[in-house]
Formats: C-alpha cells, structure tokens, sequence
C-alpha cells in the first residue's frame, strides 16, 4: 500500500514538475485560457420578504474547449462574491407617538463562495458577441446573522442566468440576467429561503 501511494505522488510531482518547468506550455495555455472576471450585480426577491440584494465579486476563470482562436465553448470558475442584502418586511408598528410607519429596513452583509460553469450558446459574429448560460449547482453562502427570517448563518445556495458577452474596448463585458437561491438545506418547516431574481454587469478580462 506505501510503495503504491509513494509511487503515484512520485508521478504527480514528475508531471507538476515537468509542467512547470516548460515555460512555453506555461505561457502559450494558462495566459490564453486564464481570464479574470469583476462584476456588481442587484437582486429582488419574488416573495413577500421583500428582500434586496447587492452583490460585488471575482472569479478566476478557465476557458476550455477552443472552437476557434477567439470562441471557447466554456468557462469554468471560482469566486468569492460580497453580498448586502436588506429586507422590508411587509409588516406596520407604531412609534414613540403612535403612527403607524413600516418597519424599519434590516441589513445583513454577507458572502458567497462559488463556482460556476458559462456554456456559450449562440455565437453573434457581427457584433463580435455571444449569448451564454450559466450557472452554480452549489455554493456555500454565509450570512452575519440568521438569515432569511428564523433562518441560518450558513446557507446552501445556487443560480442559474442567461447572459450576453459583448466587447468594451479591449475587455469583455457582460450582462446577465440571473435566478438566485440560498437556503439552509433543512426540511420545508425549518428552512427559510430566499430566492430572487436579479441582474448582474461585470467585466471578464
């Protein structure tokens, strides 16, 4: 059993090793197929929580499958977004002086670690664009309080978004539209959710 588990770090290192130490695979694949990804994006929830949602993130980015030099098929990503979300509950008390006003807005900050995968669906050559899918089957958001309403700290959460690519003088920009859940897993009973649709702008570079 040790001299199998020696033997396949032995390999895993050779091939590191060798990886690395051609900088001409090192340049001509990972500047090529690396790209970066910033964005800011703003969500409502569809329910009656009323809960927004600002959000700012990055995600490393791996372009794969090269249909021609300047069209990849997919992207696949790592992230960590920042998320403010605040929520009017639909409910009336009365001040100091009797008025009835709403109840006041909640804020809660909070942060989501994802990944994703982009499918570019529809290629626009004239415009030099493309439309694209994509989406998280899972991630892990956290909140600073419990959140939504009776809810967790610590959330499951997905998204699902259809989106365009589109040139901004030397960059890629984007806008997508996009669903977004996050929940803590439990059964029904026990498990408040948010979910909301939103719209994000970034830049992929």
């Amino acid at each position: 059993m040790c001299k199998k588990l020696f033997f396949w770090i032995f390999i895993f290192i050779s091939i590191v090793t060798n990886l690395f130490s051609q900088e001409d695979i090192k340049d001509n694949w990972f500047q090529k197929h690396f790209n970066s990804r910033i964005y800011l994006g703003y969500y409502s929830s569809y329910f009656d929580d009323n809960i927004k949602v600002l959000q700012c993130g990055y995600d490393g980015i791996l372009k794969l499958i090269d249909i021609t030099p300047k069209f990849n098929l997919i992207d696949v990503g790592l992230g960590l977004n920042g998320l403010l979300a605040y929520d009017m509950m639909n409910k009336i008390e009365k001040d100091n002086f009797g008025y009835e006003r709403p109840k006041n807005v909640r804020m809660t900050i909070g942060f989501e670690l994802n990944w994703n995968v982009r499918i570019y669906i529809i290629p626009i050559p004239k415009i030099n664009s493309r439309i694209f899918l994509e989406g998280c089957g899972m991630s892990l958001v956290v909140y600073s309080r419990e959140f939504p309403e009776t809810g967790t700290h610590v959330n499951i959460g997905t998204n699902l978004g259809l989106g365009m690519e589109y040139p901004i003088s030397n960059f890629k920009g984007f806008t997508t539209l996009k669903w977004f859940h996050s929940s803590n897993g439990k059964a029904y009973k026990h498990n408040p959710a948010l979910n909301a649709v939103g719209i994000i702008m970034g830049l992929q570079f």
